[in-house]
């Protein structure tokens, strides 16, 4: 006698095509729901500007550990209570309303386990409309920028009057080896090593420039609809799928049952 565990592929396949219906009618009315969800939900309006945070170096030219520039820091730094009073100035929106209509992301490069590396951060608005999503994000943007040159700012100024001031020691040793003279050996030597501390020092404003200036990368230009075509599809397609799944595993217990109460018999 064959036991009820004995359960082919076959089995499955010819269970599940005796209840081919229950899977069709669950498969339709998964998407119809999904599709009717989009068609009743509010819309919602994603705008997404990027901004580069910038990241500090030593002296040394590598990279600097900085809260405001690791990505595991970084994106929580930005949306504190500083960062959002400001946007909510800017935008004229309350803070809550910014906190809840703004996403910030800044991950990190893919298979690097480092935190010392340039970060990124996307900033993803999400409200009622196109022009507010669109505003809010090119807003925190600016903010964000705003807040990275602070730092970086002194950095550049600092580095701006050692180039300046090295400039001016070379102008003037050069007229005094012009000038010749007993010393003028001694002149010459000195000129050769302020002229090295000016390219050295012309080189890490270079870097700094390069390396350490914050950027914004993207600004918003216009929002996506989640009421648009491709998203009701979208979501009619997803709602049809789970409803094929719970299809197939109706058909199956109902076809288990049934076999069940045959064998019983």
């Amino acid at each position: 006698m064959a036991s009820d565990r004995e359960i082919t592929l076959g089995d499955v396949g010819r269970t599940i095509w005796r209840g081919k219906w229950y899977i069709v009618i669950a498969a339709v009315v998964g998407a119809a729901i999904g599709l009717l969800f989009t068609l009743t939900s509010t819309t919602q309006y994603t705008a997404s500007s990027q901004v580069y945070l910038g990241q500090a170096t030593t002296m040394m030219g590598n990279l600097a550990q900085t809260a405001g520039t690791n990505p595991l820091t970084a994106a929580t730094i930005l949306q504190g209570d500083v960062v959002v009073d400001a946007v909510a100035a800017k935008t004229g929106l309350t803070r809550s309303q910014v906190n809840s209509g703004s996403d910030i992301s800044v991950p990190r490069a893919p298979g690097t386990t480092s935190t010392n590396q340039p970060a990124i951060a996307t900033i993803t608005a999400r409200t009622g409309s196109t022009d507010t999503s669109i505003a809010l994000a090119n807003a925190y943007a600016e903010v964000a920028l705003a807040g990275a040159n602070s730092g970086y700012a002194k950095v550049h100024q600092t580095l701006e009057n050692q180039v300046r001031a090295a400039k001016a020691d070379v102008a003037a040793l050069q007229i005094q080896a012009n000038r010749g003279g007993a010393n003028q050996s001694a002149v010459i030597s000195q000129l050769a090593s302020l002229r090295t501390d000016l390219a050295t020092a012309q080189l890490q404003l270079a870097r700094v420039q390069q390396i350490e200036a914050p950027a914004v990368v993207s600004l918003a230009k216009s929002a996506a609809s989640s009421s648009s075509s491709s998203n009701r599809m979208r979501t009619a397609i997803i709602g049809g799928l789970i409803g094929l799944l719970l299809g197939i595993v109706v058909a199956l217990i109902v076809g288990g049952t049934r076999r069940r109460g045959a064998s019983a018999t």
